[in-house]
């Protein structure tokens, strides 16, 4: 928690401060602040404290209005409850009576200076950089802070910042009370105004809880390079970084969680069943950390063992076992921890999707329900235990409008579904979206993915009656450039990557041709990228097919995620692309269920983007969903469905992965129909060795439209 003690007669803000007009301030564009219904602004809150007074004669507390030097000091004054110090003659010629004592206050704690010459220039407008001495000063009892300064890169104007004020700019900005944005300015001498003061207040007059969180790192512990930026990205070394910075300003009231499907997607973690994501989060002192559907694809007995062993709590608590009705005897649904005197609960919570976007062997037996009613049930429960705050780290998914910032999903269900009160705060997952703002009075977050972003919530907590009286949501930026990396984190990552680099590195073959999981069609089809097979999609179903003999093999795109580039093709980047683990299934179809096969309408694109192999299918994206596949046959040319008819002469044998042949996975219903699924190759293995013997024979993979998807409708465009 940040602490407001003083040792009064230090000077350690000795530099004259100066100033001018300037633009107004940009703010992060990632930061969504909304206030609560009947929540108190700002200054009304500053008021309710007794740190701000409004002018005679008006109720209007004039937040609009610029603030000046003597009416900051007054409020310093107030929000600390300063000790009056004796004056026996003022140290400066150009205060008015009621200022001199305030002022003489505020030099002997440490917090301000005057100009020179005797002046204090009261009446002049405080600057931003002013603002973040004064403001950082208060935080840090008059001691000019030890930060790490690599925050001002968010600034494009950080050489405009004044040496004496850098420190306090930084402390103030990591704080919060300056927006960080990467494409903006500071403008350190810009004005600021009473609305702004009392922002800044705020971090002297309440309580503050900084809820850090990640989520869907998927295994991506190390250093990443942002294409389109050109910065080095992400990495755990980077967030242990930032929670490190958070921690020094605000070393009591650091909430650090995670929003699940942490150890799922990377060679570096799954070689170890996600140790090595667990390790990092280790070092970094996670306080939390909730139960995404892919904890359950390395097995049941994996994700119970990685629990008993991990230092960092793995919680849920909607896992419920059908057998009893109630939640499973091996997670917990919470952890409260002391937080600077405040007591925060932090609920877990996996997604309901989990029941459908899980191999379904691994979730046998098990029900992922609607948390909203659990989350008031909970929440009543840890008031009674006497906790202040109540936070949920989830896998809930959100997406958020870019031009509205209206935020839809299960984040908003269940801030809408607990009412008002039982929850102050709700990180989110799954869906790998940024989404920061405020539901139904509740801040809420989900931090891309990867470690692309950092979640912030600040709440603002009374220091007597503990309720939250003001919060806010954004996300933070990841560039290594605004921060220094954790050095412990970083030792722990190399020490994983050592083990793997050898492995990753081994050429299985070659790809004349760029293997992507992005439509062939994106110059007609206005750049939708999900739309009937991809380059990726034809390798890895032609593969599925070799391998087992099968008529005809099918994938979800879903499962392919990464690309490859043309050249020399690693274990490495090929694990990337099928990092799941899946295994080949192997059953028979009739041409019914092969057509309800290929039918089937992606979730994102409406059309179809279904994988396939062994079939030639013609299809028209503007007619109805399941019915767009107009003809089927196999390669030499037997008929599937042809006319409007199914062959009925025969059935077809047919290979898919063990994620769809549960029926339960992306929509693929049809393949719940088939009992006689027969257990194959690993899917990667699969890929892995027609991809070899392919090179083993000197030959290149050379990908392209083979007549095997052809949309109608676009034809001709």
């Amino acid at each position: 928690m940040k602490k407001n003690t003083f040792k009064f007669g230090a000077m350690a803000v000795v530099a004259s401060l100066f100033a001018t007009l300037a633009a107004p301030q940009v703010m992060a564009e990632e930061a969504v602040t909304t206030a609560a219904p009947a929540a108190k602004s700002d200054i009304q809150l500053a008021q309710m404290k007794g740190a701000i007074v409004g002018y005679p004669g008006t109720t209007d507390l004039k937040a609009e209005k610029y603030v000046t030097r003597a009416e900051l000091v007054a409020m310093i004054n107030k929000a600390l409850a300063l000790q009056n110090v004796k004056v026996k003659k003022s140290s400066f010629n150009d205060l008015a009576q009621w200022q001199s004592q305030i002022v003489e206050n505020a030099v002997a704690a440490g917090l301000i200076s005057g100009v020179g010459n005797g002046k204090f220039e009261p009446n002049r407008t405080v600057t931003r950089q002013e603002m973040a001495v004064i403001i950082g000063a208060s935080m840090n009892g008059g001691k000019i802070p030890t930060v790490n300064q690599n925050v001002l890169n968010y600034f494009k104007d950080k050489d405009n910042v004044a040496n004496w004020a850098k420190p306090f700019v930084a402390q103030t900005t990591i704080a919060g009370v300056f927006a960080p944005n990467a494409e903006g300015n500071f403008n350190p001498t810009e004005p600021m105004t009473r609305g702004e003061a009392a922002k800044a207040l705020k971090y002297l007059l309440f309580d503050v809880l900084d809820i850090l969180s990640t989520n869907d790192i998927h295994g991506n512990i190390e250093v990443q390079f942002d294409k389109n930026k050109q910065k080095d990205q992400g990495g755990m070394e980077t967030i242990g970084g930032i929670v490190n910075d958070f921690r020094s300003v605000n070393p009591k009231g650091t909430i650090v969680v995670d929003g699940g499907d942490a150890w799922q997607g990377t060679l570096i973690s799954n070689l170890f069943n996600g140790e090595s994501v667990i390790k990092s989060m280790e070092d970094i002192k996670y306080d939390a950390m909730a139960i995404g559907n892919h904890e359950f694809d390395f097995g049941r007995d994996v994700l119970i063992n990685n629990i008993n062993n991990s230092k960092v709590p793995i919680i849920s608590a909607n896992v419920i076992d059908d057998a009893t009705g109630k939640l499973v005897d091996w997670t917990k649904p919470y952890v409260i921890l002391d937080k600077g005197g405040v007591k925060v609960g932090v609920i877990g919570f996996s997604t309901p999707q989990t029941a459908t976007t899980t191999k379904s062997t691994n979730i046998t037996g098990l029900s992922f329900p609607d948390p909203a009613p659990i989350a008031k049930q909970l929440s009543a429960e840890l008031k009674a235990k006497g906790v202040d705050v109540i936070v949920v780290t989830s896998h809930l998914p959100g997406e958020q409008a870019a031009a509205t910032k209206e935020i839809v999903g299960e984040l908003v269900d269940l801030a809408n579904g607990t009412g008002n009160g039982a929850i102050d705060a709700i990180v989110g997952g799954h869906s790998h979206q940024r989404v920061a703002g405020i539901v139904n009075g509740i801040p809420v977050v989900e931090a891309s993915q990867w470690t692309w972003a950092l979640g912030h919530i600040q709440l603002f907590v009374d220091k007597t009656t503990k309720d939250v009286v003001s919060s806010n949501a954004g996300l933070l930026e990841t560039y290594t450039n605004l921060t220094t990396g954790d050095a412990e984190v970083k030792a722990i990552v190399k020490g994983y990557k050592d083990q793997v680099k050898v492995k990753e590195a081994e050429v299985q073959g070659v790809t004349a041709t760029n293997l992507s999981r992005k439509s062939f069609r994106m110059a007609k089809n206005g750049n939708q990228d999900r739309d009937g097979v991809t380059a990726l999609g034809m390798t890895i179903t032609d593969a599925m097919r070799k391998s087992t003999g099968a008529d005809v093999a099918f994938t979800n795109a879903g499962g392919i995620r990464a690309d490859v580039e043309a050249g020399e093709m690693t274990y490495g980047e090929m694990f990337a692309v099928l990092p799941f683990g899946n295994t080949n299934m192997t059953g028979v179809m009739t041409a019914e269920q092969v057509k309800r096969a290929v039918d089937v309408p992606d979730k994102y694109s409406g059309v179809i983007a279904t994988q396939w192999s062994g079939l030639n299918v013609e299809w028209d994206g503007t007619r109805a969903k399941g019915d767009m596949v107009t003809k089927i046959t196999l390669l030499d040319g037997t008929p599937v469905y042809v006319d409007g008819k199914y062959n009925t002469d025969r059935t077809f044998k047919v290979t898919t992965n063990d994620f769809m042949a549960t029926g339960t996975g992306d929509g693929y219903v049809v393949f719940g129909e088939v009992k006689d699924w027969q257990l194959g190759d690993v899917l990667l293995d699969a890929w892995i060795a027609e991809i070899k013997a392919l090179h083993a024979e000197g030959k290149q993979l050379n990908i392209a439209p083979d007549g095997r998807d052809i949309r109608t409708d676009l034809e001709n465009k």
